[in-house]
């Protein structure tokens, strides 16, 4: 009956192709502006196409068909696969995806694969499943469905092959927590409502947008207004004003690197600046004047190279561009004060530029008319009549090949148009150019064809353009953010309130998938470039920015918006710990523990903040997450059940909790007598019965009963056992391992004490301590040397009392084989490098063991065989070292059972989780963009390493002579040095053929930002008593007339021969704990004071 209630393929099929013929395959006329707007198709009328580069005209109806296709393929991934909302991407070009969906519906076994069935599951799914779940309840089954039944269902209801069952029989599993077998109506709707919350809360902390404020700010060497601020390939910041000066930044530390002076600051009459432009692909500038002038410099030297003279009118607003693909080809514009765009196109910049050269001299300054520029042969002019105000802003879009210019006039408020006409007019431009003093202008108009106007209420001040998405945006005086299809020029997609003053400046990141707005009264707003939804808004209170706004800049390496006033201020984003290493982070901070989960291929991984998230091992790519685990604690260590589908996480709040992993749900809260931190749980089965272990700060073993039957929430422990209480660690236990072959647990704690227990009895079988390596340096309890941080258990050895069967991480780094028969014994033990051993794992066969240091090195070890018929001297030998990271390794874990290989992850205080394979090669990081597939090695990213490791590797950095004499000359020559000759030279062009290669791609990586400056602290001057002298008795007060008790003082100096100071740094013990933050114990080893009294 169930399976003749179900829908067929044929049903499912026709609604949906139905709708989309109706939807996209019908002509789009000019009265759709609103179906235009909303799928990227535009109008049908000429007169709104852009224009094309290069006098080349393009195939309006291609492109009109080309962009109906890419929306098409968008609304298709959204209709059919239903993507999670926080993976929208913007259209792509037309692959042929389209016919041969409705060609041929069979859809192929790695097309399925590449979306989960829960984002495939639309409300027709549910309510067509729902009658299933009822038609079970009538057949007398109380409403649920089996996981044979469900594979059927469902396969039918989405129209899936047979080999997706897997993927079924994981969902099945996912839902059904508690291994019943069957699953209800109410479970599975929990489950996705559940899934879709926790997807939502994902997507909007993934969006969370915040500044460090206040803004680093800092004095410029400008003495005037600042017209423009840029930013260079080596992503420094550039700044001019109007007086001439040109300055270059370092974007880390915000120093001048170099300037050029106002080479007319003598002169009576000055030269007014009004714009700057970089030439990036021949390492010039450009300045534009007050007095119809383009001059050009030399951006190394500042040396004037050449100058255009002669123009028509006032350039305001400049812009260049150059053609990525042929550097030689590239297009100068600028506006002028009478609304006219003036463009030269220059095919070879180089061949134009030594003609320009050549031109006569004019105050010791080659100048080029501007009407002997027209006519050349190699470079195209024109000159078009576009504003009825002043040109604000212009900037040309090669994935439009046009020009888009914006003023403050309504009427011509932003217009997109031709570079030089959609004709061949290049003699028509010549022989007007060369009449252009018969004539009185040079300007022209360009035909309705050639461009596009966009009526704006009260003008546009400044716009921003994005490739990705497609979408003009602008901003005036009316305060509205408008946001375009630049197709389109009736009615603006969206509006964007909340400004209270106009727009000063828009940037759209399409990395970030945000817009950055800036009004006149320096606030500062973020806005989601896709639901259009306010991130973020600072304002001047926050950011403490004073003075009037003159230039503002977005740099997307920097992560940083740079604002110009009288100063130079610059606003970060308070992104990743360590986003200045520009290495992939799996978490925002340190990793606590990694868990494989071999039933769904799912790695998971926790932080310091609480954050759960779950990863595919086999692309490598992000699944699910959750925050606030354990409120605000962080979670320490967590286990898999046996069964695999529940999560056991242990927090620094004291607490235990019992997840089903996939959606977030919370099962159960398992509560120990105290609240202190949990170390460490596992999950153990002896005879049949379920328990979960715990250890941690309260020094007790805490042992709860693992069952599903229970209908309360919160469960109690166990109590505890008889010998942990009388003759337990008295120190905090910092691990527990167990070996179900055996029936023992064995713990450690702060101390080095390890113990064996009887999982069957609770009591205690022995006691393991190691020795000391040298006997006259015992280990310092208060130093942490002593501690036990990793315990395993070598269960594939079974019950052999000859071989060691455990492995202990310390006392002091030292790596510990243990045969725990007969009172204990220690097999062998060994330092793996000077750091010594901070974590160990070891895989399942008991053949390899892998070891962390602190300083992010990994070894793995051979152990088969090692340590079984007795003890050993050597080290096991070793299959492979490497450094995974860059600072401390907090966790190990091995995967098995995918391929023929083992991997390895790792994961660190350096926030990030990398998968490796049993030889050390590197494969990828959690979290990176690019996918991997497990299965093809090709994918690997062997043979390179993380850029992060790759850039700690010392290397010897040979120190220019010139720098070196000034660091070898005394102070005074310094100073000279500093003002007369450093302030020109850029240290990196110094320095640019002394890097290696491991150096060469973080050469303008920026440091850490520091921009709260030093603690008080920090500041402090701290000094060492070598010899704290015997005290003198003093003398009897009474004997001793008062009056005269301060005639008997002497102080003595702190420079006396009794004492001898010494600058130190203090020490600091740190306490070794399995989670992060360590508590930390200040130690000061010698005495107090640095003055001393005494009486005569």
């Amino acid at each position: 009956m169930l399976l003749a209630t179900s829908l067929g393929n044929p049903a499912l099929e026709a609604p949906l192709k139905a709708e989309m013929d109706k939807k996209y395959f019908r002509p789009c006329t000019a009265s759709e502006t609103s179906e235009s707007q909303r799928t990227g198709i535009p109008s049908k009328t000429p007169n709104k196409r852009p224009g094309t580069a290069l006098g080349v005209s393009t195939d309006l109806e291609s492109r009109r068909t080309s962009i109906r296709i890419s929306a098409l393929d968008s609304q298709l991934d959204q209709y059919i696969d239903d993507d999670n909302v926080s993976s929208h991407t913007a259209p792509v070009p037309p692959s042929g995806r389209v016919s041969s969906l409705f060609s041929n519906r069979s859809t192929s076994t790695s097309q399925y694969k590449s979306s989960r069935i829960e984002d495939r599951i639309n409300l027709d799914h549910m309510q067509m499943l729902k009658k299933h779940f009822d038609a079970a309840a009538a057949d007398g089954v109380e409403g649920r469905l089996s996981m044979e039944l469900f594979i059927v269902v469902m396969s039918q209801l989405l129209n899936l092959p047979d080999e997706m069952q897997p993927q079924l029989k994981a969902l099945f599993m996912k839902i059904d927590s508690g291994s019943h077998g069957h699953i209800a109506w109410d479970a599975f709707c929990t489950y996705m409502q559940l899934e879709l919350t926790e997807k939502e809360d994902s997507y909007s902390r993934a969006r969370e947008v915040c500044f460090e404020t206040p803004a680093v700010t800092k004095t410029t060497p400008h003495r005037d207004t600042l017209h423009r601020v840029c930013v260079l390939p080596d992503h420094s910041y550039v700044t001019a004003s109007q007086d001439g000066v040109v300055a270059f930044w370092n974007p880390a530390t915000l120093q001048v690197k170099r300037t050029r002076p106002n080479p007319d600051a003598n002169k009576p009459k000055q030269k007014w600046i009004t714009d700057f432009a970089m030439m990036t692909n021949i390492n010039r500038f450009i300045l534009s004047t007050g007095d119809r002038e383009l001059q050009f410099f030399e951006a190394s030297t500042f040396e004037p190279y050449c100058q255009i003279s002669g123009l028509e009118s006032v350039p305001l607003k400049m812009s260049f561009w150059h053609n990525p693909r042929n550097t030689e080809e590239s297009i100068l514009m600028y506006g002028d004060n009478q609304g006219c765009v003036n463009v030269l196109v220059i095919p070879n910049t180089t061949l134009a530029f030594r003609k320009w050269k050549q031109e006569a001299k004019v105050d010791g300054v080659p100048t080029a008319n501007i009407e002997k520029v027209a006519s050349m042969a190699d470079v195209r002019y024109a000159c078009w009549e576009v504003h009825r105000d002043w040109v604000v802003d212009l900037k040309y879009e090669d994935h439009l090949r046009s020009i888009i210019s914006c003023s403050n006039d309504p009427s011509t408020g932003i217009v997109i148009g031709n570079v030089v006409g959609s004709t061949n007019v290049e003699s028509a431009l010549r022989e007007n150019a060369m009449k252009r003093c018969a004539q009185g202008s040079s300007a022209r108009k360009r035909l309705s064809a050639d461009q596009t106007v966009f009526y704006v209420y009260k003008g546009v001040k400044t716009f921003a353009y994005s490739e990705s998405y497609n979408i003009l945006v602008t901003g005036g005086m009316d305060r509205l953010v408008r946001i375009w299809n630049p197709y389109v020029n009736t009615k603006p997609t969206a509006l964007l309130r909340g400004h209270n003053g106009p727009i000063f400046y828009l940037y759209i990141c399409d990395r970030e998938q945000r817009i950055y707005s800036i009004s006149t009264d320096k606030t500062v707003k973020v806005w989601d470039a896709q639901d259009h939804s306010q991130l973020c808004s600072v304002g001047m209170k926050s950011h403490v920015i004073q003075g009037e706004m003159t230039a503002v800049l977005y740099n997307e390496f920097t992560k940083a918006i740079a604002i110009t006033t009288d100063c130079l201020s610059v606003l970060n984003l308070r992104e990743h710990r360590h986003s200045h290493t520009e290495a992939t982070q799996t978490h925002r901070d340190a990793i606590h523990c990694i868990r494989y989960n071999p039933h769904f291929k799912q790695i998971v991984t926790a932080c310091n903040s609480s954050m759960i998230k779950v990863w595919d091992i086999e692309s490598g790519q992000h699944v699910f997450e959750y925050n606030n685990a354990h409120g605000t604690s962080a979670v320490t260590s967590m286990i898999f059940d046996s069964s695999g589908r529940r999560l056991v996480t242990g927090g620094r709040d004291g607490l235990l909790r019992i997840w089903n992993y996939n959606n977030g749900q919370c099962l159960r809260t398992l509560r120990k007598g105290s609240n202190e931190e949990v170390t460490c749980v596992i999950h153990v089965t002896v005879s049949k019965n379920k328990y979960i272990v715990c250890v941690g700060w309260d020094r007790r073993i805490n042992v709860f009963t693992d069952t599903t039957d229970s209908i309360h929430h919160e469960q109690h422990a166990l109590p505890h056992w008889v010998d942990d209480e009388r003759r337990g660690h008295t120190e905090d236990i910092l691990a527990v391992t167990a070996n179900s072959a055996t029936n023992h647990l064995a713990t450690s704690s702060y101390d080095g004490e390890i113990i064996i227990w009887s999982l069957v009895s609770g009591h205690i079988f022995c006691r393991l301590k190691a020795p000391a390596p040298d006997p006259k340096k015992p280990f310092d309890p208060m130093e942490g040397d002593a501690a036990v941080n990793t315990l395993l258990f070598l269960s594939a050895r079974g019950t052999t009392r000859r071989a060691a069967t455990l492995v202990a991480c310390g006392p002091a780094g030292y790596i510990h084989f243990w045969n725990i028969y007969k009172g204990g014994k220690v097999m062998s033990n060994f330092l793996p490098n000077n750091e010594g051993a901070n974590v160990l794992a070891v895989n399942s066969h008991n053949t390899v063991l892998a070891s962390g240091d602190v300083a992010g090195n990994v070894k793995l070890y051979n152990i088969s065989g090692y340590c079984t018929e007795g003890t050993e001297r050597a080290p096991p030998p070793v299959l492979s070292q490497f450094r995974a990271h860059t600072s401390t390794i907090k966790c190990f874990e091995f995967v098995s059972g995918l391929t023929q290989n083992e991997f390895l992850l790792s994961g660190s205080d350096d926030c990030s989780v990398r998968l490796w394979t049993g030889k050390g090669h590197y494969i990828g990081t959690l979290g990176q963009t690019t996918r991997w597939d497990i299965e093809d090695p090709e994918t690997y990213a062997h043979p390179r390493v993380p850029r992060d490791v790759l850039a700690a590797i010392p290397e010897p950095i040979d120190i220019p002579e010139k720098v070196r004499q000034s660091i070898d000359s005394s102070p005074e020559q310094n100073n000279k040095n500093n003002k007369n000759d450093l302030h020109d030279v850029d240290l990196d062009m110094e320095y640019q053929e002394q890097e290696g290669t491991r150096l060469r791609h973080v050469k303008h990586k920026p440091g850490p930002k520091t921009h709260e400056g030093p603690a008080v602290y920090h500041s402090l001057p701290c000094f060492e008593l070598t010899d704290v002298p015997p005290s003198r008795q003093a003398p009897v007060i009474g004997s001793l007339d008062p009056l005269s008790i301060l005639d008997a003082v002497e102080i003595e100096s702190v420079a006396s021969e009794d004492l001898s100071l010494k600058p130190f740094t203090p020490k600091l013990s740190v306490k070794s704990r399995r989670s992060s933050p360590m508590t930390t114990k200040m130690k000061i080893a010698n005495g107090a004071g640095a003055i001393k009294t005494s009486y005569k």
